[in-house]
């Protein structure tokens, strides 16, 4: 069992190697203990977990188009340390999450319910805000407990990316704080414009959800349920949008096209 004197000096050599990250829209830092090689070896057990919970959707052509659409939004992303990858998760549940390490994940529940390629934008733009904000890796990180968390930067304890890999199936019902949502709402829209989407989609797939669950916690099924009260949320990004300067800025929807591309999904 190790002394508190052995954990302490852990911590510290932890802080020194790992440092403060930019984790905020606005240019926020915070200590965060992993660092970006141990994060990317913990979103690949979180996939090895994922996967063997859920399954993956095996139509390739649609898997495509959703990592096409992810990778739309990632290449603005302000963070370059990681590789996003976006996989289709087979299930009717209305989700999406993201796992430490770019590993986002969205399901064919919700791509039947988005009504154009914007509103799938923004969702996986919000995702790749949560990677931006580490806010996967700050969950599981408090999850496992300093001492663990140091082991695994370390490389001193083998059994416990075992833990790893559970704490990722776990990932598709993880609550975040209410901070780390409407930060990654915040990234949702500035990367859905920089990208050249319109950012209205994030409010018309808020509405869809509220017609559909209700906008309180006891309402809401699947995504929302591990988040802030809708309304707030679209009053929030209603506000955000009306930071950028829209004249003259593509709005694309691709409406037509989204859903010719997932018609599969509504037979």
């Amino acid at each position: 069992m190790r002394t508190v004197r052995t954990t302490f000096a852990l911590f510290v050599l932890i802080a020194l190697i790992s440092g403060c990250a930019t984790t905020g829209p606005g240019g926020e830092r915070s200590l965060i203990l992993i660092d970006t090689p141990t994060e990317i070896q913990m979103g690949l057990e979180s996939d090895r977990g994922i996967r063997a919970e859920y399954p993956v959707l095996q139509d390739e052509a649609l898997a495509s188009y959703v990592r096409e659409i992810g990778a739309a939004v990632a290449a603005y992303s302000s963070r370059t340390d990681v590789e996003y990858t976006f996989t289709v998760l087979d299930s009717d549940v209305v989700n999406a999450f993201a796992a430490p390490g770019g590993f986002v994940y969205i399901t064919t529940g919700l791509l039947a319910l988005a009504g154009d390629e914007a509103e799938v934008a923004c969702v996986l733009s919000h995702e790749v805000g949560h990677v931006i904000g580490r806010h996967s890796v700050r969950s599981m990180q408090s999850a496992m407990g300093m001492q663990v968390a140091a082991e695994l930067v370390l490389g001193e304890d083998n059994a416990a990316w075992g833990q790893v890999a559970g704490l990722g199936a776990g990932l598709f019902m993880m609550k975040n704080s209410r901070d780390h949502e409407f930060q990654a709402d915040q990234f949702g829209v500035k990367h859905a414009v920089m990208a050249g989407y319109d950012p209205d989609g994030m409010i018309r797939f808020f509405e869809k959800l509220v017609e559909m669950h209700g906008s309180g916690p006891g309402g809401v099924a699947g995504w929302l349920s591990t988040h802030p009260d809708t309304n707030e949320r679209i009053d929030r990004a209603r506000l955000e949008i009306e930071t950028y300067d829209m004249n003259g800025h593509p709005r694309n929807r691709h409406t037509d096209r989204y859903l010719s591309r997932t018609t599969s999904l509504r037979g």
